[in-house]
């Protein structure tokens, strides 16, 4: 009989793209991993990986294990977590992704937090602006800026993100100050997909400014505004400090631009688990 362990360990490996990070995340040497995978590669008489000194990829084989096996040892995973919980112990692994440029501070505490509080739940964060499909990609809990959950997900708000358009003090120096949003230049465009939203549901169908320079991260349009470069629309909670110090300055207050809100998106699925809905709670409290 096939050990389920070996084909845990497979799963493992291909979701973690490597046998040593695999390692970190099981917590065994790097030697076992790959004996484990070696041992299941010999039972099944064939070849799962093809491996590199600096990277691997599945063969056709290891792609429909990969396939039909990663599901099911989700869910036994699942089913011998609920049955070894005992006394409302909180325990077991809790899948979360965010997008790629979220602030991290605030929620890296409620999670330090909550793990003092429930040392058996594990935690696995992943950073991306894809839309993960939450059931197919085995997420847990997505935190996600408007988006409009799957029929059978669960949405619960997380809190309110207002915009503005701000200035770095160097192009302040240089330019007048815009009295209308056509008016801005050297504006510091999002992604295609980003602006359409915004000028969708921040400006209420109003155009943004002419492209000067497109980037797809808030971390890098507020870089590039500090050091003068132009104006972007941002966040208004990822300019505060600049603001204050007066690196920054707040452009075209008299505009209304309407808040969009953060929410956390889990399946179904996923709110029957104690410890899901326990951190979904928290990660509400927390962040207001």
């Amino acid at each position: 009989m096939m050990k389920l362990d070996l084909i845990q360990t497979f799963v493992e490996v291909v979701r973690a793209g490597g046998f040593t990070a695999a390692a970190r995340h099981t917590q065994m040497p790097r030697s076992t991993v790959s004996l484990q995978v070696k041992m299941l590669e010999e039972a099944l008489g064939v070849r799962l990986l093809k491996r590199s000194t600096r990277s691997l990829a599945l063969t056709d084989e290891g792609q429909r294990l990969y396939a039909k096996a990663s599901g099911a040892v989700d869910d036994l995973v699942q089913v011998f977590d609920d049955v070894q919980a005992r006394d409302d112990t909180l325990s077991g692994l809790i899948r979360l992704t965010i997008p790629a440029d979220f602030p991290t501070s605030l929620l890296a505490s409620a999670i330090t937090s909550f793990s003092e509080a429930h040392p058996a739940v594990r935690f696995q964060i992943l950073s991306t602006n894809a839309v993960l499909d939450l059931v197919q990609d085995n997420i847990d809990i997505a935190i996600r800026v408007g988006a409009s959950p799957a029929q059978t997900a669960i949405e619960r708000r997380l809190l309110d993100i207002e915009w503005g358009f701000y200035a770095g003090t160097p192009w302040l120096e240089r330019n007048a100050r815009p009295d209308k949003v056509r008016d801005v230049r050297n504006f510091i465009s999002p992604a295609p997909t980003l602006r359409a939203y915004l000028e969708k549901h921040v400006l209420g169908g109003a155009s943004l400014p002419s492209v000067s320079i497109e980037v797809d991260s808030h971390s890098m349009a507020r870089d590039l505004m500090l050091t003068g470069f132009g104006v972007a629309l941002l966040p208004q909670g990822i300019c505060q400090e600049a603001v204050s110090s007066g690196q920054a300055a707040l452009l075209l207050p008299q505009i209304a631009l309407h808040p969009t809100r953060l929410n956390l998106t889990f399946p179904n699925r996923a709110d029957m688990v104690p410890r899901v809905r326990a951190l979904a709670d928290y990660l509400c409290t927390h962040f207001r």
